[in-house]
C-alpha cells in the first residue's frame, strides 16, 4: 500500500460527483460515512467532493476537490491523493455505466500506486450512456454517416465507432475491477451486467447504502407555510419527481394526469433531488396545471434525511429518480417508477412492480392502475416492502462483514 496500514486508517471516498446537489448521491455518501465509522472508528475519512465546506460540516469529514469531473481539477493532486491514501473506496451510484472512464482512470492510478481498492455498492445499467457512448448529431456523426454511405452502407461507421468505444469501456472495467481487493456491487442485475463484460470472479452482491438511511427530525425541517400545510394535510399526498437529466418528453399529458389527480382532491408533492435541476423543472410543470392550487413544490437545498422525512408523509411516490424510490420504498411509501435506465427497472423487480413505461415513453394508464391499486392495498405494500428492505439490509450486513475484514 502506498501508505501503509496505521492504527488510523486513511480512507479515500471518490468516484462519484459528491456535492453537485443530487439527494441520491449525498444519501450514498451519509451512509458510508457512517458505516465506516461504525466497522473502523479510528478511520480518518477524506471525502472527494464539488462541496467540500458544506459536506465537512455536515458529515465531520476531511474534504478535497471533486476529481475525475469537470470543470478542470489537478491531475497531479488527484494522484497525490490516491497515492497517499491506505484505501480508496469508490462509494457508489450508477458510475459502471453513466460514468466508467473516470472512476475507472482513479482506480487505476490507486492500483499502480499500491493503494488498497474498493468498490462499494456500485450499480450498473444495461447500457451505456448514450450520451458518452453514443456519436451525437453533429459533424462528426454526419461525416461517418457519408463514410457509410460512400460503402453503400455495407459498413457502419457511427456503430462501428460506437462499438469500438464501449468494448474499451468492458475491457477496462473487468481489467480494474480483477485488481481491487473488494467489489460490492449494487444488485444482481449489475453482477450480470458486470459478468458481461468479463469475468470477474470475486465481485459480490451488495446493495444500495441509501437503504441505511434515518429521516430527519419533522420538528427540525424548515417548510414554507403552504408546503406545511399540504404535508400535514389531511389530504392524499401524492409525491412526484422527474429528473432534469432525462426529461419526460409526453411532458403535457403528465400535467394533464396529474390535474386529474387534483381533480380527485389530491394534492401533487413535486418533491425535487436536485434542487439546482429538478426544482425549476417541476416548477414549470406546476405552473402548466389548471389545478396548482392543489399541488405543492418542496424547493430549498435540502440534505437526505429531510428528503426521506418529507416522504414519508406521502400517501404515494411517482418518480424517475431512483433514490426517490429507495427513500419512499424505506418509509414504505408506495412507490412507482418511470424507467430512466434499466436501474429503475432492477429496483422495482423484488417488490413485483414493472415501471409505467419511461421517460421517452411513459404509460400513464399503467400509471392510473398501479395507482389506484396500490392507494387501496398499501398494508400489502407495507408487508412486500418490509421484506424486500430486510432483504437489502442482509446484503448490506454480508458485504459490511468483508469490508470490515479488510479495513480492519
Amino acid at each position: 500500500m502506498g501508505a501503509g496500514l496505521s492504527r488510523e486508517l486513511n480512507i479515500l471516498l471518490g468516484g462519484v460527483p459528491f456535492g453537485r446537489n443530487n439527494v441520491g448521491d449525498e444519501a450514498i455518501l451519509e451512509c458510508v460515512v457512517h458505516l465506516i465509522r461504525e466497522v473502523c472508528p479510528p478511520a480518518r475519512i477524506t471525502v472527494s467532493t464539488d462541496d467540500q465546506e458544506e459536506t465537512r460540516k455536515r458529515l465531520g469529514v476531511n474534504t478535497l476537490p471533486l476529481f475525475g469531473f469537470e470543470p478542470p481539477y489537478s491531475r497531479a493532486e488527484m494522484e497525490a491523493a490516491l497515492s497517499a491514501a491506505d484505501v480508496f473506496i469508490w462509494a457508489g451510484a450508477t458510475g459502471l455505466s453513466d460514468y466508467p472512464e473516470i472512476p475507472l482512470r482513479m482506480l487505476e492510478i490507486a492500483h499502480k500506486a499500491g493503494t488498497k481498492t474498493v468498490v462499494w455498492g456500485v450499480g450498473m445499467n444495461e447500457k451505456f450512456n448514450p450520451y458518452l457512448y453514443h456519436v451525437l448529431p453533429g459533424k462528426r456523426r454526419a461525416l461517418l454517416n457519408l463514410l457509410s454511405l460512400l460503402t453503400l452502407k455495407r459498413i457502419n461507421f457511427i456503430e462501428r465507432v460506437e462499438q469500438k468505444k464501449m468494448e474499451r469501456a468492458r475491457r477496462k472495467i473487468v481489467e480494474q475491477l480483477n485488481q481491487c481487493d473488494l467489489v460490492v456491487l449494487r444488485d444482481p442485475e449489475t453482477l450480470a451486467a458486470v459478468h458481461k463484460c468479463g469475468d470477474v470472479p470475486h465481485a459480490v452482491v451488495g446493495a444500495d447504502s441509501a437503504e441505511l438511511l434515518k429521516p430527519a427530525a419533522w420538528e427540525s425541517i424548515t417548510l414554507t407555510r403552504e408546503a406545511r400545510a399540504v404535508l400535514e394535510s389531511g389530504n392524499r399526498k401524492i409525491g412526484l419527481c422527474i429528473s432534469a437529466q432525462r426529461q419526460l418528453v409526453h411532458q403535457q399529458e403528465l400535467i394533464e394526469f396529474l390535474d386529474r389527480l387534483a381533480d380527485r382532491d389530491n394534492r401533487i408533492v413535486f418533491l425535487p433531488m436536485n434542487h439546482a435541476t429538478d426544482a425549476p423543472l417541476m416548477q414549470g410543470l406546476r405552473e402548466r396545471m389548471k389545478n396548482k392550487e392543489h399541488s405543492v413544490v418542496i424547493g430549498g437545498r435540502r440534505p437526505p434525511g429531510e428528503i426521506l422525512a418529507i416522504a414519508g408523509k406521502l400517501d404515494l411516490v411517482i418518480s424517475s429518480r431512483l433514490h426517490l424510490l429507495i427513500l419512499a420504498s424505506v418509509l414504505h411509501v408506495p412507490i412507482i417508477g418511470i424507467s430512466r435506465g434499466s436501474k429503475v427497472d432492477n429496483f422495482l423487480a423484488p417488490f413485483g412492480h414493472i415501471s409505467a413505461g419511461s421517460v421517452d415513453d411513459c404509460d400513464f394508464d399503467h400509471m392510473q392502475n398501479e395507482l389506484d391499486r396500490l392507494i387501496e392495498t398499501r398494508d400489502e405494500f407495507r408487508e412486500i416492502s418490509t421484506a424486500v428492505h430486510e432483504m437489502l439490509l442482509d446484503r448490506l450486513g454480508k458485504a459490511k462483514t468483508r469490508l470490515a475484514e479488510l479495513l480492519n
